[in-house]
């Protein structure tokens, strides 16, 4: 990029910046009225990145909520879910305080897309068995769809 181009470039940035200072329509002359006249060539060593102004950019605003690391403990005794629908079963831990559980197809590698056509053959947790302290993604499902056998 030779040193007009450049000067040039830097005009153009410039003047969207002097009219958001305010100052009304005459502050600012059109882009067809600027006049730009260039200094003596000098060479290309002299120019550096810290001569180039640059437009500052607006902090960026945060307004989500912080994240707590602090995982909530539960304690409650794991009911039987075999048999039922797996998006029941879900629901039912939530009730509880686990909000993310897994499950696995119990015929093969096939995700769960949709939880409601999916149906619970075991849990890896067993049912009656006491749950407490940090559950989330600790409990596993067996599944198949709901037209099939549980193996």
């Amino acid at each position: 990029m030779n040193e007009k181009s450049t000067l040039a470039l830097l005009v153009a940035a410039a003047l969207p910046l002097l009219a958001a200072c305010g100052g009304g329509d005459d502050a600012v002359a059109s882009p067809a009225t600027v006049t730009v006249t260039s200094p003596a060539p000098q060479p290309a060593a002299a120019a550096t990145a810290s001569s180039i102004p640059i437009a500052p950019t607006p902090a960026a605003v945060s307004t989500s909520q912080p994240v707590t690391s602090a995982a909530a403990t539960v304690d409650f005794t794991m009911p039987d879910m075999t048999g039922t629908v797996l998006q029941d079963a879900q629901d039912k831990l939530q009730t509880l305080g686990v909000f993310f559980s897994d499950s696995h197809d119990a015929l093969g590698s096939r995700h769960q897309v949709l939880d409601r056509d999916w149906k619970v053959c075991g849990q890896n947790v067993a049912a009656g068995q006491h749950v407490t302290g940090n559950a989330e993604g600790q409990i596993d499902f067996a599944v198949v769809k709901l037209s099939e056998l549980c193996p």
